[in-house]
């Protein structure tokens, strides 16, 4: 049985659950990565995006279109 954090509380709960033991928001909602199956993942602010789009210009494109980024593997979707 393994961990993973409430997206809206950010208490650790189990991945089993069904719905979050502290605030009741459902599981099923839960953001995972395509890639790894992490469910530690961050949405991509759109600060972020412009401030990447200023610096890199054109070579920004691999996260100006994307919207979620894995905390343990990088992948950006």
């Amino acid at each position: 049985m393994g961990l993973t954090k409430c997206t809206d509380c950010g208490k650790e709960i189990s991945t089993s659950a069904d719905s979050c033991p502290f605030c009741g928001k459902p599981m099923s909602s839960i953001i995972k990565c395509p890639n790894c199956k992490s469910s530690d993942v961050e949405k991509i602010s759109t600060s972020s995006k412009v401030g990447s789009a200023v610096l890199f210009g054109v070579f920004a494109m691999g996260k100006i279109n994307k919207s979620y980024e894995c905390k343990k593997c990088g992948y950006k979707w």
